[in-house]
């Protein structure tokens, strides 16, 4: 006789099919985030009842998030569909979540869960914020929530979440809030000379030519100690997103080859950090005057400056040299070409 399988069972495996994952994305190049598949007895309307009300009380102070005191806030909805914003209790970060759900009817009626959670900053090891975003939102009485209207039974499936990311249920019920934070702060070894580490690296890795960003997978492979030391320093997080926001709308743009182009020359010709205005202008003379010509990138490079300039110096100053003869003649074919 051929085995008989439950509804939990087949739900179960149906939960990775039936609907879909949505993220909300992020601006940053550098995010913690994470995925979570799971099943809740009852209908999906009861879910969705659950989480707006978490939200809706929160906002009036009668839930309080466990995490460390976050505040939730409801962007969008839509038939089985929830998108929520939360910004930490200290008000530092802003994390983004994206619900959908898929109902499963019967005598037994069961919820499909698919939720994402993603930091909207800088960002690389979260201490299981992202999962905590999600699962708080949900958990029941028997995980040490309060729940408002409804007391849900949910399995969790599968977690995903981003490299260095947590997964960790007893991280997400938290007595004091600044507790692990206050220690991070007060601790030694995160909070040295940060901020020359965590640009030198990155300045390391290859920018995409199109968004100008550094690689991901390169400062995740290259930099994870000195990103997560740069977390917890203001002037350094600072630093990158300030970086971030000048090289933004050049991005996308016929104009940003030129700035990545300076910037590969910069990263293969005069490592080290800060790099020097002689190698500079000895070995990336031509991309210097290239970028020099097209004002939207001068204007990033000056605009980067501001922000690191240690890193963008030697690189602005050679743009200020006379243009070789080599730049002079590739500028002069560029503009007779049609």
């Amino acid at each position: 006789m051929a085995p008989r399988f439950t509804w939990l069972a087949f739900v179960t495996t149906s939960v990775t099919t039936s609907g879909a994952m949505k993220c909300p994305g992020s601006p940053s190049w550098v995010h913690a985030s994470a995925q979570v598949e799971a099943m809740a007895d009852g209908t999906c309307q009861d879910v969705i009842e659950e989480i707006q009300a978490r939200v809706a009380g929160n906002e009036d102070g009668s839930w309080h998030d466990p995490h460390n005191g976050g505040q939730y806030s409801l962007l969008q909805e839509d038939a089985l569909y929830l998108d929520i914003k939360r910004v930490t209790g200290n008000k530092r970060f802003t994390d983004k979540l994206t619900f959908t759900f898929s109902d499963f009817p019967g005598a037994k009626p069961a919820c499909g869960i698919h939720a994402c959670s993603e930091s909207q900053v800088f960002s690389l090891k979260d201490f299981s914020t992202n999962y905590c975003n999600v699962r708080n939102l949900y958990c029941g009485k028997e995980d040490g929530c309060v729940p408002v209207k409804h007391n849900l039974s949910v399995s969790e499936v599968k977690l995903t979440p981003s490299r260095f990311a947590g997964t960790d249920k007893d991280a997400c019920i938290v007595k004091n809030a600044e507790v692990e934070i206050s220690m991070l702060r007060q601790s030694p070894a995160l909070l040295g000379a940060t901020v020359d580490d965590t640009l030198a690296c990155i300045s390391s890795c290859p920018l995409d030519d199109s968004t100008l960003q550094p690689s991901p997978l390169c400062v995740l492979e290259s930099c994870t100690s000195s990103l997560a030391k740069c977390l917890f320093s203001s002037s350094c997080r600072d630093g990158v997103m300030c970086e971030m926001k000048c090289t933004e709308p050049l991005a996308k743009t016929e104009e940003a080859v030129h700035f990545a182009g300076l910037m590969e020359c910069m990263r293969v010709h005069c490592p080290g950090f800060p790099p020097k205005k002689s190698c500079a202008a000895l070995h990336c003379s031509v991309e210097a005057a290239s970028c020099a010509v097209h004002s939207k990138c001068r204007h990033t490079l000056e605009c980067a400056d501001k922000c690191v300039p240690d890193k963008y110096t030697a690189a602005l100053t050679a743009t200020d040299l006379p243009m070789p003869q080599e730049a002079v003649v590739k500028t002069s074919m560029l503009r007779q070409s049609p």
